[in-house]
């Protein structure tokens, strides 16, 4: 099965379901990771953006991601960005991977490159030819901090080490790394899985919401 990640940002693929990627690779599947957006001046450094891209490469390696893509579109400004500039990047990226599931941001999240991202892959995966089934993770400090419910309705379960190895794989980003009691730190992250596990009756879970999904 083929396995695409589209994330706005580097260090949300593995917010959003770093854990879930580990067990698809541990599963047999093939996942590909999509980065919409880039840093750019006068906001970033050009040594800021290559250093993202060395943090990616190790976080590829520590979670056996086969592809990463990069539409490099201007990070923040989605929502000012062409809508058919934006799906052109994504179905151009869809089209390479052929999935058969997306995983992409909820569309509640407070960030707006988030929110955009949702809507532009609602576009680009229309069932038109090949149906992909499409969820929506949580972005900690992002899903939480919206005005619209996240209501799982997906649950994955994972093991203590695969959330280890997400937590691993998150502190490759170091800029993007917060203290306690920061969701977005490695407590933070430990917390979620272990709240997420206990809403199934699990010890640890990554939990999504389906938009859409078929039986043929």
């Amino acid at each position: 099965m083929k396995i695409l990640i589209i994330s706005a940002h580097p260090d949300d693929e593995i917010l959003g379901c770093g854990a879930t990627i580990l067990k698809h690779v541990e599963n047999g599947d093939e996942v590909s990771v999509c980065i919409v957006t880039t840093s750019t001046h006068p906001r970033w450094s050009d040594e800021y953006r290559e250093r993202k891209l060395i943090e990616a490469k190790n976080v590829d390696r520590i979670l056996g991601i086969k592809n990463r893509f990069y539409c490099n579109l201007r990070t923040t400004e989605l929502s000012i960005t062409p809508g058919a500039e934006l799906n052109k990047s994504l179905t151009e990226v869809i089209q390479e991977v052929d999935p058969d599931t997306v995983y992409t941001h909820f569309y509640g999240d407070i960030n707006s490159d988030h929110v955009e991202i949702f809507n532009s892959a609602m576009v680009c995966t229309r069932p038109i030819s090949k149906k992909v089934s499409f969820l929506s993770f949580e972005t900690l400090s992002s899903t939480e901090w919206g005005t619209a419910h996240f209501s799982p309705n997906f649950y994955v379960s994972v093991s203590e080490d695969q959330v280890k190895k997400k937590i691993e794989a998150f502190l490759c980003y170091e800029s993007e790394v917060k203290d306690s009691p920061h969701p977005r730190s490695p407590e933070g992250i430990m917390n979620l899985a272990k709240k997420r596990g206990n809403d199934i009756c699990e010890s640890f879970a990554e939990s999504f919401v389906i938009i859409k999904d078929y039986w043929i």
